[in-house]
């Protein structure tokens, strides 16, 4: 398990503490490009509590803003290895645009050509407060042995009855 928090969100401390409680793990202590870089090589789940800019006209440069500046997509397609499941919990990285070509690119297209199995993301902005709801109710989905689409389904329900705000993500991908 890695988890990332990110600058300028209101809870994403408490979330990725809360996260890291679900896997009985170490919170992160910091959140730069290199240390998401370098936990996303050898995480089999990578969770990032942190803005993102979804960059329309050039996808690859879509990007989540940490400690030390912004993490690109293409940095992220590059690696060796990504995690098998990815949470990006906090604003529309989950959106993509279609190039000429008909080869459609974001960010969460540029993690699963780079290896994730699949990828949790928004398609419109997130309210913090549901962000805060859905992450660690997902995570004790997938611990309890559902899969990332079931598991979401489940914590977007369990949100649903706790905040008015919509949750607008959606798990990409295969699973595992």
């Amino acid at each position: 398990l890695a988890l990332a928090a990110g600058p300028d969100v209101a809870r994403a401390a408490e979330e990725v503490r809360l996260v890291a409680e679900v896997w009985s793990a170490q919170s992160p202590t910091e959140s730069t490009t290199a240390g998401v870089r370098d936990a996303a090589r050898s995480a089999d789940v990578l969770h990032v509590a942190a803005h993102g800019v979804h960059e329309p006209d050039n996808p690859l440069f879509s990007h989540l803003e940490l400690a030390d500046g912004p993490l690109f997509g293409h940095e992220l397609h590059q690696l060796p290895r990504l995690p098998a499941h990815i949470v990006l919990s906090a604003c529309e990285l989950g959106l993509a645009r279609p190039r000429p070509g008909e080869e459609t690119l974001g960010m969460t297209a540029a993690l699963l050509h780079g290896g994730a199995g699949s990828v949790v993301a928004g398609v419109a902005r997130i309210a913090d407060a549901v962000a805060y709801q859905v992450g660690p109710a997902h995570h004790a989905a997938l611990r309890d042995g559902e899969s990332p689409a079931a598991a979401l389904a489940t914590a977007i329900e369990s949100a649903a009855k706790a905040e008015e705000d919509l949750a607008p993500l959606v798990c990409f991908g295969a699973g595992w």
